[in-house]
């Protein structure tokens, strides 16, 4: 088979020239900490690429941010570049990539169970060794992006891992406690005005891990009960029991949409939801 010349070779959705070490002043300047698409109307993803995706949900009075992540960057000026309403947050659950902005919010809701997690804040030693991983993971890149622009096609903007922004000090990084100010119960629902989100209760990544479901629109945002590749049930806060008990009600076909999880946000068609929105988060 002829070999097709690389001017000819499709480059859809991705950067095409990122550096083999990626330094802040090397990235585009269009590809800062976050990336953000809109994924339907009213639904944004607001993404740590590499690390962990966030969303931010719009109904006609209110938002919600659907978990913080990491607290490496000023998430709230994120979303308030999209949009111009109060914005709220609610947490999946405890963990610390998933509550690490949560200081830059007043309101905060999360599942009753992991009201004192959140109130007394994660053990530093949960993410010390994070620092590193990204550094390694950043100078590696080089070979990967390489590999990736001559054979796969697989990055894009909202996979690209970026170097930590300017102003950020690892050695200062830790994430602190927050305090919610609603607790939620399965079966709760979050009011944007409009549109409603509906809280499941789904165990087993943690004892307080919830997805949210607008029934409405067929839209399920899974936290880390849904994830394409390693599914983290075996941290010491998970019960694999549980865990198998929650996906299995929330993929049951008559009541909720199927949710999965993958590297980049999806929007396909199912035979019980219009759409579904699918998440990865690199996970602890």
């Amino acid at each position: 088979m002829d070999a097709i010349p690389r001017d000819l070779m499709p480059h859809v959705g991705r950067p095409r020239d990122l550096p083999g070490t990626l330094t802040a002043s090397s990235l585009p300047a269009t590809m800062g900490w976050f990336a953000t698409r809109e994924l339907e109307q009213g639904v944004w993803l607001v993404a740590e690429p590499g690390h962990v995706n966030c969303y931010l949900v719009e109904g006609r009075e209110r938002a919600i941010l659907v978990d913080t992540g990491l607290g490496v960057d000023d998430v709230r000026a994120a979303v308030e570049s999209i949009t111009e309403l109060d914005v709220a947050v609610v947490n999946t659950h405890y963990h610390w990539d998933h509550v690490g902005g949560n200081e830059r919010f007043r309101d905060i809701a999360i599942h009753e169970l992991g009201a004192d997690h959140l109130r007394a804040g994660p053990d530093p030693s949960d993410y010390e060794g994070y620092v590193d991983f990204t550094r390694e993971r950043l100078e590696r890149f080089g070979d990967f992006a390489d590999l990736d622009r001559r054979f796969y096609e697989f990055l894009s903007d909202e996979t690209t891992p970026r170097p930590f922004p300017p102003g950020f000090d690892p050695n200062e990084w830790r994430v602190a406690p927050s305090i919610p100010n609603r607790l939620l119960r399965d079966g709760d629902d979050v009011d944007l005005g409009g549109r409603v989100l509906r809280v499941l209760h789904t165990p087993g990544h943690t004892p307080d891990s919830i997805c949210l479901l607008d029934e409405r629109e067929g839209l399920l945002f899974g936290g880390d009960t849904y994830n394409s590749g390693a599914i983290y049930a075996h941290m010491p806060d998970s019960d694999l029991d549980a865990f198998a008990a929650s996906t299995a009600r929330v993929s049951q076909p008559a009541s909720t949409p199927t949710c999965d999880s993958a590297v980049t946000p999806t929007l396909t068609s199912t035979p019980r939801a219009r759409a579904r929105i699918t998440r990865r988060d690199d996970g602890r």
